[in-house]
């Protein structure tokens, strides 16, 4: 039983940003990008999966494409608090590791302008660099091999020159180019480096060589002002504060986070990008080619890049984040992608993404569909805590939407799991957790009325406490 727990009307924009013409999309007419959208029957199917995953946890935004065409575009959940802006397709969300293929093409920008150097070695950009950590060249800290343990991420601000003692403590553990290991800190020394290339902040940069041109225009970063018009996403965060997607995780936009994360944008505009990466506005073929050639675990530049079970393949990155998580994923063979946007951290949005590529892509389905959310009567009869007798605790709670349970194990390596409680197309209560669901047993008191006594999940019963 304990397997199945184990995986971890918004404000209308401007009218600019609202009426674009798609020439890619539907043949040059005009879309409303703040509406749903769907074509064909693979459309349909990913906009009501998207709609009824809501009653399973899920609120954010969905574009996926296929042929240089968008098949759906629309939203599920709220982008506020309160419950009254619903999440539409120009909602901004902050995406967070999923900005670090923003970084890459940055740098392969000033690559191909001659500016930059893939196997320069960072020192050439960075004053202060130890001698052990002289052979780090950009591409390793493009690609995740620069030998630095992931654990080297204390230090923030504003001052390189202050946080690299501790990013570079000790050098490399593994010669660099030898060993992948995932080191947000790369990133950010990446930042830098690419805006001394630049002679611009990274922010700038970034803004004028790759947003402009791919027409990325609600695109902004944590800390920067709204976009005219904008509805920006509050995400909800099961580790701590609501936060606006503008709003800095971290303080500030400094080194602790800079080009690792802080990426503000939509699904809308994450399409933009895509097409600009399907032609030559923002890189040219060998760069392209250069930036998508993957390394050690699959990792690019940037990105990782692997075939599927169905030998399609796939360059993606995701991203996670107080309040927020991100699934970018594109299909350079079928000029298809799948974005998934979320304002709750405790969503599964990687679950989310593969069913939305199979409905694309006309696959066999590896995810179910959601359960039906719980009538308010059943739903108040459950809410409360329980306990079996080795003394794991089980936490029923609902936001009037969607019914969560949460699990404590007792004496165990995983300190929690979480998943939904709804019905399944039988009328049955589920536990729902995306890639499984368990048929759930209740006890009342009296004649099958009033609060829930006990729950029976695979025979292990879970007595209310309270």
């Amino acid at each position: 039983m304990k397997k199945a727990f184990e995986c971890p009307g918004a404000a209308p924009a401007i009218i600019a940003a609202i009426f674009v013409i798609h020439g890619a999309a539907y043949g040059g007419a005009p879309v409303r990008e703040d509406a749903p959208l769907s074509s064909g029957e693979a459309g349909r199917q990913i906009l009501e999966f998207v709609s009824g995953a809501e009653a399973a946890g899920f609120s954010g935004a969905v574009l996926a494409a296929r042929r240089g065409q968008v098949v759906a575009a629309g939203g599920a959940g709220f982008a506020d608090l309160a419950g009254k802006q619903p999440v539409t397709p120009v909602t901004l969300f902050e995406i967070a590791s999923a900005s670090k293929p923003i970084t890459a093409c940055a740098v392969m920008r000033l690559v191909q302008d001659r500016r930059i150097g893939l196997d320069d070695g960072i020192s050439r950009w960075i004053k202060g660099i130890p001698t052990s950590c002289r052979a780090i060249t950009v591409r390793h800290l493009l690609q995740h091999t620069s030998g630095i343990p992931g654990t080297n991420c204390e230090g923030g601000g504003d001052d390189l020159d202050a946080v690299l003692p501790s990013f570079l403590q000790s050098g490399p553990a593994h010669k660099p180019g030898t060993r992948w290991e995932y080191w947000n800190q790369g990133y950010a020394i990446l930042s830098e480096i690419i805006a001394r290339a630049a002679g611009k902040p990274y922010t700038d940069y970034c803004k004028s060589a790759l947003f402009g041109p791919a027409g990325m225009k609600s695109t902004v970063f944590t800390g920067d002002p709204a976009p005219k018009g904008a509805a920006v996403a509050t995400g909800q965060s099961s580790r701590g504060e609501p936060r606006s997607a503008l709003e800095h995780p971290y303080g500030s936009y400094g080194f602790q986070y800079r080009g690792m994360g802080g990426v503000v944008t939509n699904v809308w505009d994450l399409w933009r990008l895509d097409r600009a990466l399907a032609g030559d506005k923002v890189l040219g073929k060998p760069a392209k080619s250069e930036m998508f050639k993957p390394g050690l675990e699959d990792y690019a530049i940037g990105w990782f890049v692997r075939k599927n079970q169905q030998g399609r393949l796939v360059q993606s990155h995701t991203g996670s984040v107080r309040g927020f998580l991100s699934d970018i994923r594109r299909y350079p063979e079928e000029e298809g992608c799948v974005f998934v946007l979320c304002n709750r951290d405790d969503a599964p949005v990687e679950y989310v993404a593969q069913a939305v590529e199979e409905i694309l892509f006309g696959e066999s389905r590896t995810i179910q569909s959601p359960p039906k959310a719980l009538d308010s009567t059943m739903v108040k009869d459950l809410v409360g805590e329980y306990a079996d007798p080795k003394g794991t605790r089980l936490f029923v709670s609902s936001d009037g939407k969607v019914t969560r349970v949460l699990i404590d194990w007792a004496g165990d390596e995983y300190p929690s799991s979480r998943a939904i409680l709804g019905k399944d197309s039988s009328g049955d209560l589920v536990l729902y957790e995306w890639s499984t669901s368990l048929k759930i047993r209740i006890e009342r008191n009296g004649q099958d009325k009033g609060r829930v006594k006990s729950l029976s999940i695979e025979g292990h019963a879970y007595k209310r406490t309270e």
